[in-house]
């Protein structure tokens, strides 16, 4: 019979149940990718719970939207499993969950079963609900517009632009199109909204109201995270992220330049 030996000692996998370790093990590390994790950790993570697993060896592979490992068992049996990371969206409270369940596990070793329970668990995690997000939204372009030397009624143009940016971002959440694609869509969807406020006398200077939902926009945690890739020595990883950044940045730029350019 193939199983999961946990002890306070040592834990050894075998067989059968050392493969749903190691689908929990990689699912843990897909999830880290997905959320924002930079490489380096969620190679990191994976070899450490490997380790803590008693696997005899582990290799792991990860660029920006793939993750490759290699799980060798006590007994000499080994398999590689394979995760395509196709969307990468930014949570920091899911990066938080994975790396308290992948400590954790290090520091006493979980059953399959509840390994997989704690994972659903971290998909099942909530954020803030859609009116706290309008909220913020509100608050985050309305300070950056009076940061960047807008007026009072610029502010409470890109207030209210800001919740067409939010209502726009659920929009394409649900299209599930290609980053840059919805980048562009959004970008020209909120530089419509504040064409039409300034035209009804809600805001004076386009530019400077765009500003402020610019900086919700502009992804400046993958720029971090890629350079930090590279500084890491995951120079592939971190040449696709910045060159998604930059890609992205043009999107948004490109949309409220149009947006501009048709309605103003």
């Amino acid at each position: 019979m193939s199983a999961v030996t946990i002890d306070k000692e040592k834990t050894i996998v075998s067989g059968q149940e050392a493969h749903r370790i190691g689908d929990c093990i990689i699912a843990l590390g897909e999830k880290l990718l997905r959320y924002g994790g930079e490489v380096s950790r969620v190679e990191d993570t994976v070899y450490r719970l490997g380790v803590a697993y008693g696997f005899r060896s582990v290799d792991c592979l990860t660029i920006m939207n793939c993750i490759v490992a290699s799980f060798v068992c006590s007994d000499g049996d080994s398999f590689t499993q394979m995760r395509r990371v196709l969307e990468i969206r930014k949570d920091m409270e899911k990066i938080r969950a994975c790396n308290e369940l992948s400590r954790a596990a290090c520091r006493k070793p979980l059953g399959p079963e509840e390994f997989e329970e704690r994972l659903r668990g971290i998909e099942e995690l909530r954020g803030y609900i859609p009116w706290q997000m309008c909220l913020v939204y509100m608050l985050t372009s309305a300070s950056m517009t009076l940061f960047f030397g807008g007026s009072l009624h610029d502010a409470m143009a890109s207030a209210i632009a800001g919740v067409a940016l939010y209502l726009s971002g659920r929009l394409m959440d649900f299209a599930r199109i290609q980053n840059f694609v919805t980048a562009y869509i959004e970008a020209f969807m909120v530089g419509m909204s504040i064409c039409l406020l300034i035209k009804l006398g809600l805001g004076d200077n386009y530019d400077l109201i765009s500003m402020g939902n610019i900086m919700l926009m502009i992804s400046g945690s993958g720029l971090m995270t890629s350079v930090r890739d590279m500084i890491n020595n995951d120079i592939l990883s971190g040449m696709m992220g910045l060159l998604s950044a930059v890609i992205g940045a043009a999107a948004i730029a490109l949309g409220f330049v149009s947006a501009a350019l048709l309605f103003m």
